[in-house]
């Protein structure tokens, strides 16, 4: 330590003599300048290891003056400074420059490491302020300055910061320990597989995950107003907004506050394809500072794009594949600075209510926190084995082209006959006249030829088509995908498919290809099932593949058939298809078919369904039919569906001509929802109900008044719908008064008057549909008397009226969930689970039901399979259970094998139904036998025979006893018994056939709605058991004769 101490003594000693000579040389410079002050040689890096710094001043003025030196961090949000050192000292006249040496000793949250122990938390801060300022006076006042000198200085990483001494009994101990701190990632995938968006106002929300480190957080804060971030993402983009859309901009990236003020950034696109960036310089600021691209992004095409923010610049760099070597370069500089905090609000990729997005894909986004890279860190070329999956677009295909060009063929056909046939001059005019056989009409006739082979061979429409276009039943080529799908709907209904599965499948390719949403879900069913020997070895199969983008790598992950339905999928969903929607959000929720399990992006597809299932609920039409759960194992929910030519029908409507009113209120109620096996009629509704209201039915009153007000089937009137709604109420239907208080809140705009009926309504039948409105009263700051935004409120009566059933309520308890905020914590699995509710009660997967089980009545088993089957491509989990039970019942006429029904089908019944506790026995029984015998998994078919067992089925303990005895013994835990209602005596627990005894006696005393299937199967394995016991026991079995010789010599000598 001495010898340390002699040689900083040494060091300092040859300064002085350096800046001697150096002051003579500043004297003589410096001689006319009054006042002077500066510092010299700063450092490069500073620290608390002895750093010195050199301070040359001269003052003129006999007062002394006073002389600051500190060294500041900007440290807060608002940009004050924050000194980490000061020093001061007076300055008198002097002729000449003088020098002062000052020790730096910066504050040790700069100049050291964390250290736990002291509770020292190192700021992660490398750049400061060295100010130097000198004052009129001795008295340090901002407007008595006289002379100021800053300079930019840097400070060690934190990393290379020693750590501070201290006593302690275990530096070594603490040394490791303080050197190791939790990783936080800083490159964060938002989305790995590729997410469809179809130009409405739907998007993924997301937020960032919070830094634990306090330096990171104090470093996040400090940069709020320097912000420094990366986003990378894959595009593709077929059409820059939605057809529908009257939005001016389409949205790519939005951040938004939860109130729905927008935050930096926002990332959109103009209709004419430019990028749109919008910063915001604070919370307060609603226009922002915006800047647009000159050049538009590329359709039809893949294109990688990385919006750099790095403090007051951001950069755009835009490179697609076909054009990849010019990319599209955009720079701006702000003159004010941006305000990001990337921890306020939530992230949408895509649209929301504020604007819609584009129409196509976004793939592969990651975010560079605090991270801004430069063109040349960017990701080259697109790496599939960062993409797992890249949708390709069907309509691009050879097989598509091929089909445009018939299309293109028949209407220049078309074309050609409708010129001749104004000159008189056609094929079937005026054949004669033709000297040689004119090529065109050898053409048509070669088509018209083909009408006459076999159904089964003849795939080629290009006679129909052209037949069509000739006389005007189709103008373009949806009319004709329109003209196919229905026919190819007609076919699937008449159940003939060992004829027709060629056609069925070309004519649901040529109408995918031509653009019609349904048709790719319909085909998707075909290959993700192999229905109609669609299977990875047929040659249909392998032509297709050779179409698919970058085939060859993503064949290693799924099997070739799902590969090709999830291609139609996103082809379906791109054009709004409900079915496609659904598939895709029941892979994404439930992690099927090598899609990763995202729940945001479930809720993306869900939600879109949810809101067209809204929709339909209060704007219906004739023609759809609701969704109903009717498993196929129930015979006698089967045989009280009322079929629009069933006997139930025709006496429902006999009842209700002669004027019973609970069959007119029945009947209307059934037509206006299009259920229990009724076709939605609004008209026949809407005159039922007025049938009803004449004779006072208090509901017929309602639903007519309600049909009145919103001019549903009938005019409008306003005035008749309040009086048939208020006569309602007057007669007992308490639940009128939610008409009552809309017609108050949305036509009168009395609030307090709408309070009152939906509260009274509410406190009087807890009503759904009137605590919804409470909700939205409290939501809006309508509610009287104070009339004040409560979310905490309106968040109570949204979850008891979701939980009711409230479709309105559910979808907006789902979008709480997706965003979360005050007062709900963000849940997106939840968000996902109540928007899937409500999708899945949209008409169009109702109509799929209908007709299958239309089929099943009727009998026309293929039909019926074939529509469960795309119910279960959707994941309703009523099409998993019906298409497993047609399976396994009807596998040889199906050509399906029992493990695809079980494995397929029955067990994604279990799957998707988990949430529920009352699951049927029939798929508990089936799976839990196959996991018995097929795959000898007893583990989980233990599982599944003790919930079949709870289910009230007394198979289950049936089945657990076998399994303990046809295997080793103790095969069966015995907390597994404790579950099933078991409890073995001590006397018999060490004998095995003693507890199989107990066993199948408690079997046999059960009393549940199905205890008589498994009677005699317990009995007959009780007594087997007990002649076992007699076997293995010889003294009880003498014993056991000689009883039955004395009992039959006692009824002999009775007799």
């Amino acid at each position: 330590m001495i010898s340390k101490n002699y040689f900083v003594i040494f060091v300092i000693s040859s300064i002085n003599l350096i800046q001697c000579q150096i002051t003579n040389q500043y004297d003589k410079i410096l001689s006319n300048q009054p006042d002077y002050i500066d510092a010299k040689y700063i450092p490069s890096m500073l620290h608390n290891d002895h750093i010195y710094l050199t301070i040359q001043y001269k003052c003129s003025s006999l007062t002394p003056r006073r002389i600051s030196l500190s060294i500041n961090i900007e440290r807060t949000l608002y940009r004050t400074n924050l000194a980490i050192f000061r020093r001061y000292w007076f300055c008198h006249k002097s002729p000449n420059v003088q020098l002062r040496y000052v020790r730096v000793q910066l504050h040790r949250s700069i100049a050291y490491r964390s250290d736990s122990e002291l509770k020292l938390v190192s700021w992660p801060i490398e750049e400061g302020q060295l100010k130097l300022i000198m004052y009129k006076n001795n008295q340090e006042n901002e407007n008595e300055m006289l002379k100021k000198i800053q300079y930019n200085v840097r400070f060690l990483p934190v990393h290379k910061r020693p750590s501070i001494r201290s006593f302690r009994w275990h530096p070594l101990i603490n040394k490791t320990r303080d050197s190791i701190c939790p990783a936080e990632p800083e490159v964060i995938r938002i989305i790995e597989y590729p997410l469809v968006l179809t130009g409405r106002a739907y998007g993924k929300h997301f937020v960032l995950p919070t830094y634990h480190d306090y330096g990171l957080r104090l470093e996040r804060q400090i940069r709020f107003t320097k912000p420094r971030f990366s986003i990378i993402f894959w595009l593709y983009i077929d059409e820059y907004y939605a057809s529908e859309s009257l939005a001016v901009h389409s949205a790519i990236l939005q951040h938004l506050a939860f109130n729905n003020t927008y935050l930096t950034p926002g990332i959109f696109l103009n209709r004419e394809g430019q990028i749109i960036v919008n910063m915001f310089g604070n919370l307060y600021d609603r226009m922002g500072t915006g800047a647009r691209t000159i050049e538009s992004i590329a359709k039809k095409d893949w294109c990688r794009m990385a919006f750099i923010v790095n403090e007051y610049k951001w950069d755009v760099y835009i490179n697609c594949l076909q054009t990849w070597d010019k990319p599209i370069i955009a720079t701006h500089t702000s003159p004010i600075y941006y305000f990001f905090d990337d921890q306020l609000g939530t992230f949408i990729v895509g649209g929301s209510v504020l604007t819609p997005s584009f129409r196509g894909f976004i793939s592969q986004l990651d975010i560079y926190r605090r991270i801004a890279l430069t063109y040349e860190q960017l990701p080259k070329k697109l790496n599939h084995s960062f993409m797992p999956y890249l949708p390709s677009i069907i309509q691009k295909s050879s097989e598509c082209k091929r089909h445009f060009n018939s299309f293109t063929q028949s209407r220049e056909q078309a074309d050609l006959f409708n010129k001749r046939i104004q000159q008189k001059f056609t094929c079937d005019a005026q054949p004669f006249l033709l000297k040689k056989p004119n090529r065109q009409c050898l053409l048509v006739r070669t088509w018209k030829h083909n009408l006459s082979l076999p159904a089964a061979a003849f795939t080629d429409v290009r006679y129909r088509i052209y037949r069509a276009l000739r006389r005007r039943k189709v103008q373009s080529m949806l009319d004709v995908a329109n003209k196919l799908y229905d026919l190819t709907m007609k076919i699937l209904e008449s159940d003939d498919f060992d004829s027709f599965c060629n056609l069925i499948i070309s004519w649901s390719e040529q109408a995918v290809c031509y653009g019609h949403p349904s048709a790719s879900s319909l085909l998707a069913t075909f290959h993700r099932f192999g229905l109609c020997g669609l299977q990875s070895n047929s040659t249909r199969v392998q032509s297709y593949s050779k179409n698919l983008l970058v085939f060859e790598l993503r064949v290693q992950v799924v099997d070739l058939e799902k590969i090709l339905a999830l291609e139609l999928l996103f082809t379906g969903a791109l054009l709004n298809d409900r079915i496609s929607l659904l598939a895709l959000g029941h892979r994404h929720f439930y992690e099927l078919d090598g899609v990763p399990i995202d729940y945001d992006i479930a809720y993306v597809y869900y939600q879109q369904m949810a809101e067209t299932s809204r929709q339909e609920l209060y704007n219906p039409k004739a023609g759809e039919a609701s969704m109903e759960y009717v498993r196929l194992t129930d015979d006698k929910l089967i045989g009280q569906l009322t079929f629009d030519k069933s006997d139930s029908f025709y006496w429902l409507r006999h009842q209700a001509k002669r004027g019973v009113a609970s069959a007119q209120q029945r009947l209307g109620a059934l037509m206006y929802a299009g259920r229990n096996g009724l076709t939605r009629n609004i008209q026949a509704a809407v005159e039922y109900f007025r049938l009803g209201a004449a004779q006072h039915d208090p509901s017929s009153h309602f639903g007519y008044g309600l049909a009145l007000l919103k001019g549903q089937g009938t005019k409008k009137n306003i005035a008749k719908a309040i009086q048939h709604i208020e006569k309602a109420v007057e007669h007992g239907y308490l639940g009128a008064k939610v008409a009552l208080g809309y017609h108050a809140y949305e036509i009168e705009r009395n609030y307090t008057k709408a309070a009152q009926y939906w509260k009274e309504c509410f406190d009087q039948t807890r009503d759904a549909n009137c605590a919804h409105n409470l909700g939205v009263m409290w939501a809006s700051g309508h509610y009287p008397p104070n009339y004040v935004v409560d979310h905490a409120q309106a968040w109570q009566y949204y979850s008891f009226a979701a939980q009711h059933g409230q479709i309105d309520s559910r979808v907006v308890v789902a979008q709480y969930n997706a965003r979360g905020g005050h007062p709900v914590i963000r849940n997106p699995s939840l968000a996902a689970f109540w928007s899937r509710n409500v999708a899945e009660e949209s008409s169009s997967v109702g109509s799929i039901v209908r007709r299958a089980l239309e089929a099943y009545q009727d009998r026309r088993w293929h039909s019926s399979f074939v529509f469960y089957m795309q119910a279960a491509l959707a994941g309703i989990e009523l099409g998993y259970f019906n298409a497993g039970f047609l399976c396994n019942e009807l596998k040889e006429s199906l050509s399906k094998k029992s493990n695809d029904c079980i494995e397929e089908l029955l067990n994604r019944y279990l799957m998707v139904h988990s949430q529920n506790l009352q699951i049927d026995s029939y798929a508990l029984l089936n799976v839990a036998e196959y996991y018995q015998w097929k795959k000898r998994n007893f583990a989980e078919a233990i599982k599944l025979y003790v919930q079949l067992y709870r289910n009230g089925d007394a198979q289950g303990l049936y089945h657990l006893a076998q399994i303990e005895e046809t295997n080793s013994n103790n095969t069966i835990p015995s907390n597994v018994w404790v579950q099933v209602g078991i409890r073995f005596d001590e006397k018999i627990i060490a004998n095995r056939y003693r507890r199989l005894q107990f066993v199948y006696q408690h079997c046999r005393q059960l009393k549940t709605a199905k205890s008589d299937e498994s009677y005699i199967p317990c009995t007959l394995a009780y007594l087997r058991i007990s002649m076992l016991i007699l076997l293995n026991e010889p003294s009880k079995l003498i014993l056991t004769i000689i009883l039955m010789i004395l009992s039959i010599l006692l009824f002999i000598f009775r007799t």
